[in-house]
């Protein structure tokens, strides 16, 4: 599922900020402990749902996301894998994990700039400092990410949270992304919320949640 080009131009410039701590290699993506294990096989399967801001019952399918041995090289060197999800949130995307296991990053396409999806932190707050869109100088659009150091439970999983938001001038949030990543799991539930700015009163919204159901993972 692809993000809007807002949050495209604002995470590519979140991740840049942090890009010097990223050292080249898949490694940390290997193994039982791995924040979003990436052997050629992997598979996770999901139950996703959109939904409609007229209400109403949610489209919910079956999903299944595979990691591939397809390949993208960043221009550090970092070699991210291919994740074949086409009906899901990843589909299209390529994925890496920091050497240390304390972040993943994600480039929807070679044609855009990788960014952090999601990133461990050791006490509530900002992942990096806020960045901005100002293609439309009357009114710019902020990007934040901001990480939870306390498990929650998801799914009988020990997940941990990141929540993305993209905020105009008027400090309306016009989409917010929350991850729920288990280590030596991955993604266990996405959640994608969006504002209606449309006609009256604004309403936030869920959009579209992916939810994890079984792995079948290449160890």
């Amino acid at each position: 599922m692809k993000r809007s080009l807002a949050f495209i131009l604002v995470a590519a410039a979140t991740f840049f900020t942090v890009a010097c701590k990223k050292s080249s290699g898949p490694s940390a993506g290997y193994g039982a402990s791995s924040l979003f294990p990436l052997t050629n096989g992997d598979t996770w399967y999901y139950i996703d749902s959109s939904f409609s801001d007229t209400g109403g019952a949610p489209e919910a399918y079956l999903d299944t996301m595979v990691a591939t041995k397809a390949t993208y090289t960043d221009a550090s060197g970092t070699i991210y894998l291919g994740m074949n999800n086409p009906n899901g949130w990843f589909g299209g995307s390529y994925i890496a994990v920091d050497p240390n296991n304390s972040a993943v990053y994600e480039v929807d396409s070679p044609s855009f700039h990788p960014y952090i999806m999601f990133a461990m932190v050791n006490s509530d707050g900002p992942i990096a400092r806020p960045s901005y869109d100002n293609s439309n100088p009357a009114c710019p659009i902020t990007y934040n990410q901001i990480g939870y150091a306390s498990p929650v439970q998801i799914k009988g999983f020990n997940c941990y949270e990141n929540a993305e938001t993209i905020t105009d001038c008027n400090n309306t949030v016009l989409e917010q992304t929350n991850y729920f990543v288990s280590p030596g799991v991955g993604v266990v539930r996405i959640e994608d919320y969006y504002t209606d700015t449309t006609g009256g009163a604004k309403k936030f919204y869920e959009d579209f949640s992916q939810t994890l159901t079984d792995t079948a993972f290449v160890r």
